[in-house]
């Protein structure tokens, strides 16, 4: 691979890491309010990026908000998670925040599968 490719290839990457960042909104279900954007997910958990700390070894009702497909409404994924760590982010103005998934049912887990291989996580 030449030096060129190769730095179109890590632009490439970049980019989707910030649109995932830009449209993945994680939004606590008890209040509605929005506790920051994904930045990485597996079947087990995910990383959260957020503005203020979240607290620490609580059960959270979370809805993670997917990407519009056209101009449909965007699709929504339920899932109860437990905060389990928490570190600063390269920005000193964000904090990341490890969910551990609980339980998730078959459904939260088809459509984690599916965002995985769509949005390339």
């Amino acid at each position: 691979m030449t030096d060129r490719h190769q730095l179109f290839a890590i632009e490439k990457r970049q980019r989707r890491r910030w649109e995932l960042v830009f449209y993945l909104r994680i939004f606590d279900q008890s209040n509605n309010s929005l506790l920051g954007h994904v930045i990485d997910i597996h079947e087990d958990g995910l990383m959260l990026l957020s503005e203020t700390p979240i607290e620490l070894n609580k059960d959270f009702d979370l809805s993670l908000e997917m990407p519009a497909s056209g101009e449909g409404e965007r699709q929504k994924i339920f899932c109860r998670a437990h905060s389990i760590w928490q570190s600063s982010d390269a920005n000193p103005d964000l904090v990341d925040t490890g969910f551990q998934l609980i339980d998730p049912d078959k459904d939260s887990i088809e459509a984690i599968k599916d965002l995985i291989d769509e949005l390339q996580f």
